[in-house]
């Protein structure tokens, strides 16, 4: 059966050309091969060189991180040096401190064993001296005692004499807590007997136990003469009811300050300690107005003796 006839032929309708072959008689290579072999090829060589550039990058990046880590052990090493370095000089120093203490502690050592040998010395030095004077000593000592022995008598009689000066002493405090109960009681009673309006004054006049003088003061800053004393306003406070007060007795100023009304205000007067009493009543902006109020019996009302 012969070969089928090819599509040339059917096209054609001529034999195709026989092909070619080369000198040695074996067919040519055909080129969509050769083009494959080339591209192949081509792919082949750019891969190992995309390859060799990624190696080559990789190795700089080592070869970099390598270079810093030499480079930071190099600083510390630097840094070890110079800290051994400084830790030398300290222990240096610290030697040389260490060496001073010592030569200070035994120079301290040797003074206190001389103080202490010297005073061991003059202790024996005076033990002998005693030995050798031991019957001086005894004389001296009989004398002691005996000017001892006055001197305990003596203060046997000074006791004695504070005993009863303390007695003394006792009852003089008696007499004085006395005395100042009394003042006390009379202070109460003064207190007690205020006034505070006309109808209340005139029954304190009723009881006859003191005198009584009304008085005025019209004007702030001046004197006011009442009996035997005066009388100067120098603050009024009418709303809270206050005033301050001055008196002038026996050559003094006494002053009482923010003061209420109908609040007794008391002194002592005259060499026989007369008590007085000054009742304000009321106050106004400029003016006050209330009471003096004296001992009748000047005798029986003084509070000490009066002396010639």
């Amino acid at each position: 059966m012969g070969d089928a006839p090819s599509m040339e032929t059917y096209l054609t309708g001529r034999e195709p050309a026989p092909k070619k072959k080369d000198a040695s008689g074996n067919r040519r290579i055909p080129e969509w091969f050769t083009t494959g072999v080339t591209v192949i090829l081509l792919i082949g060589v750019a891969y190992l060189l995309y390859d060799g550039y990624a190696f080559q990058k990789k190795n700089q990046a080592e070869l970099a991180r390598i270079a810093e880590q030499v480079a930071k052990l190099e600083e510390h090493t630097k840094t070890g040096a110079a800290r051994i370095n400084s830790l030398e000089g300290e222990l240096s120093a610290t030697r040389q401190a260490v060496g001073s203490a010592k030569a200070e502690v035994l120079e301290k050592a040797s003074q206190q064993i001389q103080s202490v040998t010297a005073r061991a010395k003059t202790e024996l030095s005076q033990a002998i001296a005693s030995k050798a004077d031991a019957a001086q000593v005894q004389a001296i000592k009989s004398e002691a005692d005996a000017k001892i022995g006055q001197v305990s008598t003596e203060v046997g009689g000074v006791k004695t004499e504070v005993g009863a000066v303390k007695t003394d002493l006792a009852g003089t405090k008696r007499e004085l807590e006395g005395t100042q109960r009394q003042l006390i009681d009379v202070k109460e009673t003064l207190s007690a007997a205020v006034a505070k309006n006309a109808a209340e004054l005139a029954a304190l006049r009723r009881k006859g136990e003191r005198d009584y003088f009304e008085f005025e003061i019209p004007k702030k800053n001046q004197i006011t003469k009442v009996e035997d004393i005066r009388l100067i306003l120098t603050k009024t406070d009418a709303k809270k009811g206050k005033f301050t007060l001055q008196v002038l007795v026996d050559d003094s100023k006494i002053e009482k300050k923010d003061r209420n009304i109908n609040e007794p205000i008391q002194f002592l007067v005259g060499r026989s300690r007369l008590r007085y009493e000054v009742v304000v009543n009321w106050v106004q902006k400029d003016r006050a107005g209330g009471y003096l109020s004296i001992p009748k019996d000047r005798v029986l009302g003084a509070e000490r003796a009066a002396t010639n």
